[in-house]
Parts: structure tokens; sequence; C-alpha cells
């Protein structure tokens, strides 16, 4: 288990942050473009690597060239443009999403672990004050020792033993 005192975060995000962290994510949202895919879509549809993207854009430059006097007018060289920067665009906006998702993610663990070890060390203190007779120890004690029941001899088992 870690240190009791090790902890590395020890705050919460006031009203108005979350506030504006909520507005920031709905302005984004209602920024992009409407679309979205259904779970058989995101299997189907084409991925674009580096080399897909370097071709499209080849077809592209050729679209802009020889292509005005030879391909079908329905073809629409805007269209592959406006895709393509799109893409560049919303690739950058997904890798700096992902960025702070990690980071959300990151500080949940850390809040998350910091909470349990220090209730798992409070349960532990009230076990013990329990088994030494200490008033009052008794049914704090039994009302959290339920976390733990059917798992062996209710007691935690201490997560850090490998």
């Amino acid at each position: 288990m870690s240190n009791l005192t090790d902890n590395n975060l020890n705050e919460v995000l006031d009203g108005a942050t979350i506030a504006n962290i909520t507005e920031s994510i709905n302005t984004l949202e209602a920024a992009l473009p409407t679309g979205s895919l259904d779970d058989n879509q995101r299997g189907v549809y084409s991925a674009i690597n580096v080399n897909n993207k370097v071709f499209a854009e080849d077809v592209l430059a050729e679209m802009n060239g020889s292509g005005l006097s030879i391909l079908p007018p329905y073809l629409n060289a805007t269209f592959l443009q406006n895709d393509i920067q799109l893409f560049e665009q919303l690739d950058n906006i997904e890798s700096r999403l992902q960025n702070a998702a990690q980071k959300v993610a990151d500080l949940k663990r850390i809040a998350g672990h910091e909470a349990y070890t220090m209730a798992l060390s409070v349960f532990k203190n009230y076990d013990a004050a329990n088994q030494a007779g200490i008033s009052g120890a008794k049914q704090s004690f039994e009302k959290l020792k339920v976390r733990f029941e059917g798992q062996g001899n209710g007691r935690p088992v201490d997560e850090t033993t490998p």
C-alpha cells in the first residue's frame, strides 16, 4: 500500500471551473459538423493512414491539373480538397482531445487510488479499534466491513502484494 501521506491530489474543481469545462465541451461539440457513424459503419469505413493521405493529395493535384480536361465534372476536386482539409483539422483536434482525455483519466485514477487507499487504511483502523474494544468502533466497523463480505476472511487484501 502506498504511503498514507502520499497525497498527490488534494483539491477539487470549483463550480466555475466545472461550468467552464462543460461549456467548452459544449462549444466544441456545437462547432463540429453534423455526422456520426453507427457501429457497423465504424467497422467498414476506410481509415486513412499516411500513405492513403498522400495518395488522396496526389489525386487532388492531378484533378486540378490534367483532370480538368480528362475527368467528368461530377468528380468535384473541391469536395476532395474539403475532405482532406477537414481530416487534417479533425486529426489535430482529436490529438489534443486524446491528450486531454488521458490527463483526465490519469487524474481520475490518482484520485480514485488515493481515495480507496485512505478508505482502506481508515477501515483497518476501525477494525483494530473494534478488536481492541474501543467504544464506538464496532458500529462503524460493522457498517464498513460489508464491502469485503464473501471475499474470504472478511478483511481486505493488501492490494500492493504481487
